[in-house]
């Protein structure tokens, strides 16, 4: 029956009579997760098997954000406050206020694409950085100067992101305040102190959340809700009947020192994204695409406020007050924007947020996700925050301190510091590169691309034609260093500016407080 044997049937093995200790050990299966286990399949990288709907590397990671969410974060990060005090500030500055304005913006425009280049070195230079993501600013200063420096600006960021939250948490009591009392005509009057603690009942679940990519809901509805002010402040605007005529009182006479720099410490305070910046640059999909959110971000909030501050100079010229809600009479639109307003001022405290406790959690080293311990520190510094704005007279009140004193050097000296240190070291680190790897070969390390690009260009083009003139400006630039020389211009700006409004503000610091808060007056009459 030999002859009729298949030969593709395996013969079964007898059981060997040896002890289990002699046998060989069968090792078992190693079962790969989903993420890696195709890594060794030739032509194809992880990368392109992570993009498979079966086979993504991170599952319980949300996305990245997208360029779109990012300017949504922008918007919502400024909030209403350049609505409301930008067109008093342009009034009281004249035709040279909208010069001053501009200035200052592009300005926060430039410093913003100069820390996000320093981030996107720093990654170059020292790929470990990532680790460091919850305190991005500080790490780049470690990077540049030291760890000293660096517990400089984790100091400098915390106290500008809680001092921003104050005045956020003041202006949303004071118009649901506004809201009753005007509604009833003076006879109901809800204090302030208690609307400023409901606001912060409100802020305390949102704060919870992690870092802007666990917010992208957020920032869509709280955009929306901005929208919808825009429109009602508008429509309140055109329907309020005017004061004397139009542009009455606006001059164009220079305006004083003090006057301007009093004007610099508020632009700088209501125009300020460098705390988040990195955060979001960290968190978006493309990071070379922050500059181009900070630049469409604070374009839109500027080009809508300048709107709304030409048609309040329009209808009340220098009879507009400080905060525009005063200057508005009561409507049924009037108060439903109040409502909004309050409500987008608590999403824009919690974007305004996540920087400074994502720093506060990292030195604590509690996880990402949420946890008891995060419940606790967060809902603990709000309520410090509510605390501090309870003896707050103003929303205002803060301003010229925190833009002048402590926002300036995070926007206007950090940043070009630390852009010229870093691309010092980057240079270094390339000719350190090219040594080693070509060795003794002699090399001419002042290679510069732009001249070996431009030299066949310019030889090939027409001599006086439009296309050669620009050619041989780009090269001056790039010869002149220009991206070094206006990082100087710019420091020596942030310097004088933040030493002048610091001694600026040492005189009139116990002037900010003369009107003592409703609820410290209450609580001393008690």
């Amino acid at each position: 029956m030999f002859f009729f044997r298949r030969s593709d049937v395996k013969r079964v093995p007898r059981p060997s009579r040896a002890p289990s200790f002699a046998l060989p050990k069968r090792r078992t299966p190693v079962l790969l997760s989903p993420s890696n286990q195709h890594d060794q399949l030739p032509f194809l990288r992880r990368s392109r098997f992570s993009a498979l709907p079966h086979f993504r590397a991170h599952e319980d990671e949300p996305e990245s954000l997208s360029l779109f969410i990012a300017i949504l974060y922008v918007v919502d990060l400024f909030g209403i406050f350049p609505f409301l005090t930008l067109p008093a500030l342009l009034i009281r500055l004249g035709y040279f206020g909208v010069l001053l304005v501009l200035s200052i913006i592009f300005l926060q425009i430039y410093t913003s694409f100069l820390l996000s280049q320093c981030w996107t070195m720093a990654e170059y230079l020292d790929p470990s950085i990532l680790q460091k993501r919850n305190y991005p600013y500080a790490a780049l200063a470690e990077l540049a100067y030291g760890p000293y420096v660096s517990l400089l600006v984790s100091v400098l960021l915390d106290l500008s992101i809680f001092a921003l939250a104050v005045p956020t948490i003041v202006m949303a009591a004071e118009n649901l305040e506004a809201v009753v009392l005007r509604m009833s005509a003076g006879v109901y009057n809800f204090s302030y102190c208690y609307w400023a603690i409901i606001v912060g009942l409100v802020i305390c679940p949102l704060m919870w959340l992690g870092s802007p990519k666990h917010m992208r809901g957020l920032a869509i509805i709280a955009v929306c809700v901005m929208i919808i002010i825009v429109g009602l402040l508008w429509y309140c605007l055109l329907d309020a009947p005017a004061i004397g005529t139009p542009f009455q009182g606006v001059s164009m006479e220079l305006p004083g020192f003090l006057t301007i720099l009093s004007s610099y410490s508020i632009l700088a305070f209501q125009f300020d994204i460098h705390p988040v910046l990195l955060t979001l640059q960290i968190d978006m999909k493309r990071k070379s695409q922050v500059s181009w959110a900070a630049l469409s971000g604070i374009a839109i909030t500027c080009s809508v406020a300048i709107v709304g501050a030409i048609i309040a100079a329009y209808k009340f010229g220098t009879m507009i007050t400080s905060n525009l809600l005063h200057s508005l009479p009561t409507s049924v639109p009037f108060y439903v924007m109040l409502i909004l307003m309050s409500l987008q001022l608590c999403f824009s405290v919690t974007v305004a947020s996540s920087a400074m406790f994502l720093q506060i959690e990292n030195f604590f080293k509690l996880p990402e996700s949420l946890c008891c311990k995060r419940i606790l520190i967060r809902s603990c510094v709000l309520a410090l925050e509510v605390l501090v704005a309870e003896f707050v007279p103003s929303f205002d009140a803060l301003m010229d301190v925190v833009g002048g004193t402590i926002t300036g050097p995070l926007v206007f000296i950090l940043p070009p510091l630390l852009y010229r240190r870093i691309r010092r070291m980057e240079r270094v680190h390339q000719r350190i590169a090219a040594e080693a790897s070509y060795g003794s070969l002699p090399l001419d390390l002042n290679y510069d691309p732009i001249e070996l690009e431009m030299e066949p260009l310019l030889v090939a083009a027409k001599p006086r034609s439009p296309h050669v003139c620009w050619l041989r400006v780009a090269r001056y630039l790039s010869r002149l260093e220009c991206d070094i020389s206006c990082t100087m211009a710019v420091l020596i700006f942030g310097v004088l500016a933040t030493f002048l409004s610091t001694y600026l503000n040492l005189f009139t610091l116990t002037n900010l407080f003369k009107n003592n808060s409703p609820c410290l007056s209450n609580l001393t009459a008690h």
